[in-house]
């Protein structure tokens, strides 16, 4: 009987434990300032994973150093599942930009899983740019060496990168402009003349007219945008693959990745998050950890090789 009854209360202590975890509410941190594409884009997944899963999702902004301030929060929290990283692929460059990166890339966290990826980078101006075609940037930024800027979201961010292929590929010299967060508002304003940003995270200003697309670094034109150009139609290769995920601190179990995954997967499938994915010129993957994992790899590795001629080289 007093065995019964041990096992009893042992059975009840498991299963509240397990009951807290699931009302444990989940951390996403998002190491981009809010307003943000990527925090809108968490924003409406953080309702979808509640409808989808029944638990609690929090966006946790923590913005700056290139994105490794809040990358590196995520590489030092507890591997319970109640804290993950959602990032973008400028994880892989920073791997092979930054000197002093206060994180392993890859041993620092575990892969969960790729969540989304864009059709590409856009070149960007303002809805009230004197720059209303490809051609005309083009000519003005050969016409004009070193006067025409271009913002990014900071030294060796992936819309840095972008930028001095673009750079390279088209021949023109360009100044670049590096935010802290994100040069959004100042491209609208017309404080900076331009940047480039995958198409997925401002869709909503293009549409207002608000932002101009002058062309893209995708294979193919955008459905969305069918009068874009592509950077291939003039000569220019300047691409860098555009894809979001999320990441678990190192060390954390399978069983718990094999959740989470399960548990995004859901509401990424959830009706508001597929039209928000599609409306805005991506598609969902949801890669499994092991594969995610790989293709992480991979991409260092071919950073390595083509990151290097440009130059950049953050501290």
């Amino acid at each position: 009987m007093l065995l019964t009854r041990r096992t009893v209360l042992a059975g009840a202590t498991l299963l509240a434990a397990r009951s807290a975890l699931a009302e444990e509410q989940l951390r996403i941190v998002v190491p981009f300032g809010a307003g943000s594409g990527t925090d809108n884009t968490m924003r409406v997944f953080s309702e979808a994973f509640r409808v989808a899963t029944g638990r609690t999702a929090m966006v946790d902004n923590k913005p700056g150093g290139g994105t490794t301030i809040g990358t590196l929060e995520v590489s030092r929290a507890k591997p319970d599942g109640n804290t993950v990283l959602y990032t973008t692929g400028g994880h892989t460059t920073n791997a092979v930009l930054m000197r002093k990166l206060p994180y392993d890339p890859v041993e620092g966290f575990t892969p969960i899983t790729l969540l989304t990826r864009s059709q590409g980078f856009g070149l960007m101006v303002s809805g009230e740019s004197r720059f209303k075609t490809m051609d005309q940037y083009l000519a003005a930024a050969r016409a004009e060496p070193g006067k025409i800027t271009y913002g990014s979201s900071g030294i060796g961010n992936t819309t840095h990168v972008v930028g001095e292929l673009f750079c390279r590929s088209a021949k023109v010299q360009l100044i670049h402009v590096p935010y802290k967060s994100t040069p959004i508002n100042d491209a609208m304003a017309g404080t900076i003349d331009s940047f480039f940003v995958s198409p997925s995270l401002i869709m909503q200003y293009l549409q207002a007219g608000k932002l101009r697309m002058l062309g893209i670094s995708s294979a193919k034109r955008m459905p969305q945008q069918p009068d874009v150009p592509t950077f291939g139609e003039y000569g220019i290769e300047a691409d860098i693959p555009g894809w979001s995920g999320f990441w678990g601190p190192p060390k954390l179990p399978a069983a718990t990745v094999d959740q989470l995954h399960k548990n995004i997967l859901k509401a990424a499938h959830e009706k508001s998050f597929e039209t928000f994915t599609r409306d805005n010129g991506a598609e969902i993957v949801g890669l499994p950890s092991a594969e995610f994992a790989a293709y992480v790899a991979s991409e260092i590795e071919r950073y390595k090789k083509v990151l290097p001629p440009l130059g950049i080289q953050i501290d």
